[in-house]
């Protein structure tokens, strides 16, 4: 038998096993053929988003660096520039007025412009 000593960090995932124990932890009976249509979707559809975001706030954290995304203790808010957009953005909310816009069994509101 052949050993490999590696000094990477490894996850590997049973995706049947996790569908068959997120199912169980939600309260679900799932049977073997739905475990694997689960698992191979699981297989194909599957992203990390969560695990690349936590994967670079370590990032950020191990380099001492503050995460770009996130807020700053003395950053200037709104960042400079932005003042004229905003005030433009303010000034078209006094053009428009909300009002209920109704069907039958359902109401919304929609903004209607302001009549000078």
């Amino acid at each position: 038998m052949t050993k490999v000593i590696s000094n990477d960090c490894w996850i590997n995932i049973n995706l049947n096993e996790l569908a068959a124990i997120r199912a169980s932890f939600i309260g679900e009976e799932i049977t073997e053929d739905q475990i694997d249509e689960v698992a191979s979707e699981l297989r194909v559809r599957m992203t990390f988003d969560s695990l690349y975001e936590q994967a670079d706030m370590m990032v950020w954290e191990i380099l001492d660096k503050p995460n770009p995304d996130s807020p700053q203790y003395g950053q200037i808010s709104p960042e400079p520039g932005w003042e004229e957009e905003l005030t433009r953005i303010e000034k078209n909310k006094k053009q428009f007025e909300m009002v209920d816009l109704e069907g039958h069994g359902w109401t919304i509101q929609v903004p209607r412009r302001k009549v000078k």
